[in-house]
């Protein structure tokens, strides 16, 4: 593995000591079908494989996309029962009382717990992943910033990346990685972990192919978290664990975030990709 420069080094001891030393640790990903428009009984079902998985010696959980109300944002998906309404009245704003049992769940297990819910922020609804850690403090809050498909969902607009005590992680949700630069940006952000919870699209190319590409090319380890198909890739692209079917499992893995290989990052050339942010429109991009 390539060696950080001094200046990267420095930075990383006094990111160590702002929280902690990060260490090996096991993931789970809770390859689990959620109830549409069903709240208790899919909070019910996170509190069991919490317990399962912690009781296994697992540091941090993932639900897949949505899971809290059964992806329930998804308009084409949930056809024959959604309504606008509906679908506002089963949001769940960040200090909710569903979200109050999960950071009680946090702190009594002692694990991060990264779910998957339809946020309701006044007047808008976002597709959102929230990460509270061992305290109940959230660590990360990030929303789906490629939603097709989701036609009352507010689209997100930042990429945020948490500094915990297992390391660097940031999030996508579901069609998020089918755009690389989302993954680009959280590694170039430092990100060792991309948390991805998905609910649909789970042809092997549309999750297991993209996401080992994803981890691969960005040097960083990836939990996709999908009800039939979960995966733990580490940083060359291996699977270190993978469940593929409509059997609920968890998948746990042990991973450990503080590695030095920044993969092909170093040698990026931000100078020549003006040509990424121009303004273009689908079919004629201007030059």
């Amino acid at each position: 593995m390539k060696a950080k420069p001094a200046g990267l080094f420095l930075a990383a001891c006094f990111s160590l000591l702002a929280h902690g030393f990060a260490e090996e640790f096991i993931i789970a990903g809770m390859g689990v079908m959620p109830k549409a428009w069903d709240k208790e009984a899919n909070f019910k079902t996170l509190e069991r494989y919490a317990r399962e998985a912690a009781a296994a010696g697992a540091k941090m959980i993932v639900t897949p996309e949505g899971f809290l109300d059964g992806y329930t944002s998804n308009a084409r998906l949930r056809k024959t029962t959604y309504t606008r309404e509906k679908y506002f009245a089963i949001g769940e704003t960040i200090d909710g009382p569903m979200m109050q049992r999960v950071i009680q769940l946090a702190r009594e297990l002692e694990m991060y717990i990264a779910i998957g819910f339809a946020e309701r922020r006044g007047d808008k609804m976002y597709n959102t992943l929230a990460i509270f850690d061992p305290t109940g403090e959230l660590v990360l809050r990030y929303s789906k910033t490629h939603s097709p498909g989701e036609i009352d969902t507010t689209k997100g607009a930042e990429f945020p990346v948490a500094a915990t005590k297992l390391g660097k992680m940031g999030a996508m949700i579901c069609y998020d990685r089918r755009l690389p630069e989302v993954a680009r940006i959280l590694a170039v952000k430092g990100a060792k972990l991309f948390v991805v919870p998905a609910y649909g699209s789970d042809s092997k190319i549309e999750s297991e192919t993209i996401m080992r590409i994803r981890a691969f090319e960005n040097s960083a380890y990836v939990a996709w978290v999908n009800p039939t198909r979960t995966l733990i890739i580490d940083p060359e692209g291996n699977v270190l664990a993978g469940k593929v079917g409509t059997e609920d499992k968890l998948v746990m893995a042990k991973i450990d975030l503080d590695f030095e290989d920044e993969g092909n990052l170093p040698d990026r050339v931000p100078q020549l990709y003006r040509e990424l942010i121009l303004e273009q429109t689908h079919g004629n991009a201007d030059q």
